[in-house]
């Protein structure tokens, strides 16, 4: 038996009423026409519901951007490797991350911002690395990691996608140069 029906039939009944006339248990049916605000529960008595979206008023939210949120390049980093390197890496991994994090981009990203981090100080700290004599490998691996730091940001909405850029592979191993920075502007 169509238990809507007969509830909207009824308008208002009892769970005995509605299982002495439909002749079943209608406890898992009621509670889906609850669920679906249906029909209504008060006082021991179920009543059918005309109007189910009757007092759901909708609204639209925009989500703010914090603009001025001032997160420094350390507390992002700590963050960024409790949160998503901790859980979703190696222990490995996990090392090497906060090695290049502590000896590669800290030392010289510290004096910025999270939301500060531009094309210009990628380039900056991209000539850095070469000045300290970092090998290919080591400042495309830097360079890549701070990528990821800014991507995760960007994701969680924190800062803008104003700073986006990609490392691409190299195809000769012992060459790595800063026209193997991709920079895409928005």
């Amino acid at each position: 038996m169509n238990i809507e029906r007969l509830t909207k039939h009824l308008k208002e009944f009892t769970l005995d009423e509605i299982e002495m006339i439909a002749e079943c248990d209608c406890k898992t049916e009621l509670e889906q026409l609850l669920n679906s605000n249906k029909i209504l529960f008060e006082n021991g008595i179920y009543k059918y519901n005309d109007k189910p979206n009757a007092g759901e008023n909708y609204e639209i939210f925009c989500p703010q951007k914090n603009k001025h949120l001032k997160i420094s390049i350390e507390d992002a980093k700590n963050y960024f490797m409790k949160n998503y390197v901790k859980k979703y890496c190696k222990f490995e991994t996990y090392r090497n991350y906060n090695a290049i994090f502590n000896f590669n981009i800290l030392p010289f990203l510290n004096c910025y911002y999270l939301h500060e981090i531009d094309m210009e100080s990628i380039k900056e700290l991209f000539k850095i690395c070469e000045l300290r004599r970092l090998k290919p490998r080591r400042i495309k691996n830097t360079m890549a990691l701070l990528n990821q730091l800014l991507k995760y940001f960007q994701q969680l909405g924190v800062i803008d996608r104003t700073c986006v850029y990609q490392v691409k592979k190299v195809r000769d191993k012992n060459h790595f140069g800063i026209e193997n920075l991709i920079f895409e502007g928005f």
